[in-house]
């Protein structure tokens, strides 16, 4: 994973900040549904913010993934829980042989609205046929003020 500074640090209502995700297959066999997830704690807002850092649209974060077909950024999931999530709720996911590359770029922002406090981002990688993580997930670090 790879973002300026090695953290993301954002700004409520401030500009998204950009980071890369590099796959890396060195395993026996080709992946037909390999899915990098995401999730995070709930943050707790400061007094007379109104709203905090609950799960959905609510959550004070917007998460995109770069369309490299369409050349426009699209919505991506973040789970917002300080629960993990279940593996098989997982779906979608794209290919990756074996001995493959790929690189996946998101970008992340606050809400002017949402929470402030630090947490880090858990991104997982799923393999969703197998309901399975494909690799150890890694923490991304992430402060919001």
């Amino acid at each position: 994973m790879e973002t300026r500074g090695g953290r993301l640090t954002l700004v409520r209502g401030g500009a998204a900040q950009e980071f890369t995700v590099t796959l890396r297959n060195g395993n026996s066999a080709d992946y037909r549904h390999l899915l990098v997830a995401f999730q995070m704690e709930v943050l707790v807002g400061e007094p007379g913010d109104r709203r905090g850092g609950g799960a959905g649209p609510g959550s004070g974060f917007l998460l995109e993934r770069f369309d490299r077909a369409s050349g426009t950024w699209r919505p991506a999931e973040l789970r917002v829980a300080n629960d993990a999530g279940p593996l098989s709720q997982y779906a979608g996911g794209g290919p990756l042989a074996r001995d493959a590359v790929r690189v996946e770029r998101y970008r992340l922002r606050a809400t002017a609205d949402g929470p402030t406090g630090s947490t880090p981002v858990v991104v997982s990688f799923v393999d969703t046929d197998t309901d399975r993580e494909a690799a150890a997930h890694v923490l991304l670090g992430h402060s919001t003020g």
